[in-house]
């Protein structure tokens, strides 16, 4: 019962990442509010934490879009009285494949808008609610993609770049108030490999699993267990921070 007592949001809760953590943090004694933009996975993730005996509720929420996240905290504060923790998590893949002289403007705002904009917006709203407690986590889903360049991901990598720089400058303006932010850094992470070698091809996947040293993809647990460390009061002297957990992928 880690986060026992402690009021939890999550974007891009319905899969992935979003939805392992959220499972997570419910088995560890949080209230979880989750948000995505499609509301069937949104669902489906609440019944099955429903179904283990843990608190869990979804708005269907478009985070780029700076009334619907107001409405997200808003509906969060109103139901469990509090916002502790934020993970910010959604992300989408828009446009990678293309170097930059390929790159269409469009794919350009469309991944920024939820991989960046998004990002400041929900981190934007969320602090008045975490001064109102005393302090709070934040929490960013970044990449090894901030840190290594990789061909034909400019876009993505970008974001995640900016990620990175926007989590530490905020770790640094709300030290003084108990406000930790911090990042966790990914590297290939698939639920169902089976359907990762169905979408990428025996070969193609075989390579992708042979870049990480320790022999196989992430898991979204093996992310969720650090962003719960992150989350918890486990961590309170950490800010500032990111924990890249990617199976050795970066040692190369």
């Amino acid at each position: 019962m880690r986060l026992e007592g402690k009021v939890a949001i999550i974007t891009g809760g319905g899969t992935g990442i979003g939805r392992g953590t959220a499972i997570l943090f419910a088995k560890e004694g949080a209230k979880v509010m989750i948000a995505g933009r499609r509301e069937e996975p949104l669902r489906e993730t609440v019944e099955i934490i429903r179904s283990n005996n843990g608190s869990a509720d979804y708005v269907v929420t478009d985070i780029s879009k700076s009334e619907q996240v107001k409405r997200l905290f808003e509906t969060t504060a109103n139901k469990y009285g509090k916002i502790d923790i934020l993970f910010n998590n959604a992300a989408i893949f828009t446009g990678n494949g293309n170097d930059i002289s390929e790159l269409k403007e469009e794919d350009w705002d469309t991944l920024m808008d939820i991989n960046l904009k998004a990002q400041f917006l929900c981190s934007k709203y969320v602090i008045p609610y975490m001064r109102k407690n005393n302090g709070g986590s934040i929490i960013f889903t970044s990449s090894i993609s901030a840190y290594i360049a990789q061909k034909k991901h400019v876009l993505y990598n970008t974001a995640k770049g900016g990620i990175e720089m926007m989590m530490k400058c905020m770790a640094l303006d709300f030290s003084k108030e108990n406000i930790r932010v911090n990042s966790v850094c990914p590297a290939w992470v698939e639920p169902d490999m089976e359907l990762f070698r169905k979408n990428h091809g025996d070969k193609e996947a075989e390579e992708i699993v042979n870049l990480h040293p320790i022999g196989r993809l992430g898991t979204p647990e093996d992310v969720a267990y650090a962003v719960l460390y992150l989350a918890s009061d486990e961590s309170s002297w950490v800010t500032g921070t990111s924990l890249i957990i990617d199976g050795g992928y970066t040692l190369q």
